[in-house]
């Protein structure tokens, strides 16, 4: 009996940790590359980059919304400073907001946006993006 139960518990932790996998997603702002972790559900949406140490230089998370979203986004639990952009249905960035960890301070996106993507604070200033700049792609690397 024990050893049935061993291999329905090793079982279910093999299912469970093949499904763990993140999506992920290069996307392409001008001449810079930059690859995202996709937020697709609500609970990743929810958990975004929180009780996270580092996020690594080219790396983001990106969220997709429903057309005609207004998120905000805060910074509970979130100890990486983190920039974000907000982006339109033209894929036009429509906003870059800087946040400050830990913070309960909201950033809204203020006008209807399909996606926002989370980067390194200052991320967007060093590569020279800013509002108006387009995303060029977005593909799926996994």
């Amino acid at each position: 009996m024990k050893n049935i139960i061993r291999i329905l518990i090793l079982t279910f932790f093999l299912i469970n940790t093949s499904f763990a996998q993140i999506s992920k997603v290069q996307i392409e702002i001008g001449t810079k590359k930059l690859i995202a972790e996709i937020a697709e559900t609500d609970e990743e949406q929810s958990e975004g980059l929180m009780n996270r140490q580092a996020l690594g230089k080219d790396n983001g998370m990106l969220f997709i919304f429903e057309e005609g979203s207004t998120p905000c986004f805060w910074m509970k639990d979130t100890q990486i400073p983190l920039s974000i952009a907000f982006i339109s249905k033209t894929n036009t960035i429509v906003k870059i907001a800087d946040m400050q960890p830990l913070s309960l301070t909201e950033h809204c996106s203020g006008q209807p946006i399909v996606l926002a993507i989370e980067v390194n604070k200052g991320w967007f200033e060093q590569n020279n993006i800013k509002v108006g700049d387009r995303i060029l792609s977005i593909k799926r690397i996994n």
